[in-house]
């Protein structure tokens, strides 16, 4: 059987987004739902975001992870600690979503490696005693997050998780940058041992998740470090700033305020639409251009949709488009296909 990598909208959106989001596919008829795979952090959810994604999960086939809200622990909302208990107590009363992520600390590329090897011993130590005191029915549907900089410290992790027979492993530890270390990027070490992970965690049975990296430019990387899944919320991060995807195209700035900066790098309508040919991509959110410009609503649904058609085109193994895409596309990125998937 063919691998297939499977990829997880994360939702910290507020609800009227969510419904907007909902709503826009639903007039448009957009058969292959975006929204199949879904995560959310439930304490840093409003209640009712959270019944929406249940309501989601009993009218269609929807798969539902809990994440721990590492994350905010990174960006310094709370404390680790803090993270424990409350958590506990949510999975405690909710058993209905599919996956559930064990508390994690998550190290930055700003930490000394004295307290990144803190972190990650308190990631193994801690999560192991999460993962005994959750109720037995959750068990086989949690997922320990190795955290760490160099081989001896994910292989800790692992350790830890594979021995307790954890069927998710998570990986976490991407390079970090911007205000507050808020922003995962993949480097080259990270990416390295990434595929460590996947190897040792696929020769135990167990599958492997990768956390918040997913433009679509990186997904023959995705792909080809065997990771199971992913998940990333940068279709609507970046459609607030302007941005839109194409697939396997790195981002570009659509909006009238578009410029030369280089994370903001503005796009013509002209080249634009010569990108739409080259992916052969369409939907109904970039047919009116001025709305795709103008209404950001447009442009994350959009981009949304984009990222479904790429890990489409990876699962489907549509290699002769994904090859001329990365020919043709950023020349960063040209060299993923030979190095990745071919």
């Amino acid at each position: 059987m063919v691998k297939q990598l499977q990829f997880f909208a994360s939702l910290s959106v507020n609800p009227s987004d969510i419904i907007k989001i909902q709503n826009l596919l639903r007039i448009n008829n957009i058969s292959a739902n975006p929204l199949d795979d879904i995560l959310i952090t439930p304490l840093f959810s409003s209640p009712t975001s959270m019944n929406l994604i249940r309501d989601m999960k009993t009218k269609q086939p929807t798969t539902v992870m809990f994440d721990s809200g590492g994350y905010y622990v990174q960006v310094g909302r709370l404390t680790y600690e803090a993270l424990y208990y409350p958590l506990l107590q949510f999975y405690r009363k909710n058993h209905w979503a599919d996956i559930y992520t064990l508390p994690d600390y998550v190290p930055t590329s700003q930490d000394s490696p004295d307290f990144v090897q803190y972190k990650v011993e308190q990631t193994a130590k801690f999560s192991r005693l999460f993962y005994l005191e959750m109720p037995d029915e959750l068990k086989p549907k949690a997922m320990g997050v190795v955290q760490g900089h160099n081989r001896a410290q994910v292989e800790h992790c692992l350790k830890t998780y594979l021995d307790l027979g954890l069927p998710y492993i998570g990986f976490g530890s991407f390079g970090t940058m911007g205000k507050n270390s808020q922003v995962n990027v993949a480097t080259d070490s990270s990416i390295d041992l990434a595929q460590h992970v996947v190897q040792i965690a696929h020769e135990a049975g167990a599958k492997v998740h990768f956390f918040g990296v997913g433009v679509p430019a990186l997904a023959a990387m995705l792909y080809g470090t065997g990771a199971d899944s992913f998940d990333s919320s940068s279709w609507q991060k970046s459609a607030g700033f302007g941005q839109i995807f194409l697939p396997f195209i790195r981002a570009y700035n659509i909006s009238h305020r578009n410029g030369s900066n280089e994370l903001q790098k503005g796009i013509t309508i002209e080249n634009f639409h010569v990108l739409k040919e080259l992916t052969q991509h369409t939907c109904p959110f970039c047919e009116d251009m001025d709305n795709l410009q103008t209404q950001k609503m447009y442009r994350v649904v959009h981009n949304l949709i984009c990222i479904k058609e790429t890990i489409d085109h990876i699962n489907n193994r549509n290699l002769p488009l994904i090859k001329n895409v990365y020919a043709n596309g950023s020349p960063k990125y040209r060299q993923e296909y030979e190095k990745w998937l071919n």
